[in-house]
């Protein structure tokens, strides 16, 4: 009899879990999109940035992977329910082209991810991982924040202006070429990387609008 109850009990929660046409759906609007850099849609597309001396570092996107995801209002241990719903998930995930580093797994030291998604209490979130390779350990940097976002700069790159900038420093140099000490990242929130500095070996590279 205990097990039918327990039984019982566990369809009835599994059930109320299930997603439901009723649910509301957090969808990124217009004005998120002003914080999404959809050009990394373009995927197999090359992103080239160069410096003072004419040296290259090229990034390529692999995914960008936007889907409609469910979280329920139900949880173990949780005392009462909150509001179940739907929302926009979406994960870019960039190749760095100019890396080669023996005895890693593959790609885990070679990518940039960017996750962005919309929640009722606290709107849009992004998280940007870049790689920071100390060896022999891969581990990752970046930032991830809430709206409404702060901080943001202007810049203006090869005649073109950026509104919405954010200067990342890492704690450790960012890895995004062989040999790298990257301490600043420019992320522009509607355009994605936009440069990065060297500034140990006097290197300052910028993205090249062709």
């Amino acid at each position: 009899m205990k097990h039918l109850i327990f039984f019982s009990i566990a369809f009835i929660f599994l059930v109320s879990c299930q997603p439901s046409d009723s649910e509301p759906y957090y969808n990124f609007t217009n004005s998120d999109y002003q914080f999404i850099p959809e050009q990394y849609q373009e995927i197999g597309g090359t992103f080239i940035f160069k410096n003072a001396q004419n040296e290259e570092v090229k990034i390529k996107p692999l995914f960008y992977t936007l889907n409609k995801k469910f979280e329920s209002g139900y949880g173990f241990g949780q005392p009462t329910r909150t509001e179940s719903y739907y929302y926009d998930d979406l994960w870019i995930e960039i190749d760095l082209l100019n890396i080669e580093i023996p005895d890693q797994p593959e790609g885990y030291c070679e990518r940039i991810y960017i996750h962005i998604n919309k929640s009722p209490y606290k709107g849009l979130f992004i998280d940007l991982q870049i790689p920071t390779y100390n060896e022999p350990f891969c581990g990752g940097g970046g930032f991830w924040e809430f709206s409404p976002f702060e901080n943001l700069t202007e810049m203006v790159i090869n005649n073109k202006t950026y509104t919405k900038v954010k200067i990342v420093t890492p704690n450790d140099y960012f890895t995004l070429y062989n040999d790298s000490h990257i301490d600043k990242v420019y992320y522009d929130m509607d355009n994605g990387i936009i440069g990065f500095d060297d500034t140990q070996n006097n290197k300052e590279f910028r993205l090249v609008i062709e």
